[in-house]
This record gives structure tokens, sequence and C-alpha cells, in this order.
């Protein structure tokens, strides 16, 4: 049994079957928001719109860096695993499209509601480049079929 064990193991260890990691697959840490006075900022002076699956509040900050965030309460979302979930599908769909997002410009807050969890993918996908375009952060919004 050990020996079966090593051998899957040496089986799936290829070079070939790594992830590697691109530059600009991430969104960088200096682009996201942290401290309390810029979320304290973002909600004082910020802009709601919502969608279908979550709501994006965005500030215009002309000459700055454009900034992101993802949160998921409790009372909108569920429990901690759930609210890791809904976090982490919103954070993937903004990832792939951080090329097109204005570099400067932009400070923005995506914050999900339930149905992030039980959404499809491509409407999810939908959903957050409408919003992404509605604050200005992209040009367009690329069709889907």
């Amino acid at each position: 049994m050990v020996g079966a064990v090593s051998l899957d193991r040496a089986r799936f260890a290829g070079p070939g079957l790594h992830m590697t990691h691109r530059r600009g697959e991430r969104i960088p840490r200096e682009r996201h928001l942290r401290s309390q006075a810029e979320f304290a900022r973002l909600k004082a002076e910020g802009r709601a719109t919502r969608g279908q699956h979550c709501l994006v509040v965005a500030e215009p900050c002309p000459g700055e860096p454009t900034k992101v965030a993802f949160v998921a309460s409790r009372r909108g979302v569920g429990n901690a695993v759930e609210r890791n979930r809904a976090r982490r599908r919103l954070r993937e769909i903004v990832r792939r499209r951080w090329p097109r997002v204005a570099p400067e410009g932009v400070r923005m807050m995506f914050v999900a509601f339930r149905s992030v969890l039980a959404a499809p993918h491509l409407e999810l996908v939908r959903d957050v480049e409408r919003l992404l375009h509605q604050v200005g952060a992209i040009d367009t919004v690329e069709p889907r079929s």
C-alpha cells in the first residue's frame, strides 16, 4: 500500500503538471484597499451600484492607482466557508479582467450577496463586468456566449 501511494505521487509530480505563475496574474498587493481610513473614505464618498449578485461601491480618484476590495458579511452571505467562497469567486473574476482595468482613477469595493454562492459562473461574470463598466473601471464589456 505504501509503495502504491508513492507511485501515485510520483506519477502526478511531473514538471508539466504544476501551475505556473506568469507575471500579471495576480492583483498586486499595493492595489488592495487595506486601511480602515481607505474603507471609511470609500463608504462616505463612494457611489453604490447594485448588480444582480453583488454591489460595487466606487469612488473616482484621479491620479491615484486603482484599488479594489472584496467584502462578504456574515448577515449578507453566511458562515465563514460561504463568505470565503463568495469573496474567492468575485476576486477570481476581477483578477482575470485586471489587465483591462484602468491603472489609475478608481477605488472600488465589491460587496457579495448570498446569490453569489449559487450563481452560474457566466452569469456572475456578466454581472461583474457590467458593474466594472458602469463605474468606469473598464471600457467595454466583452460579449460572452
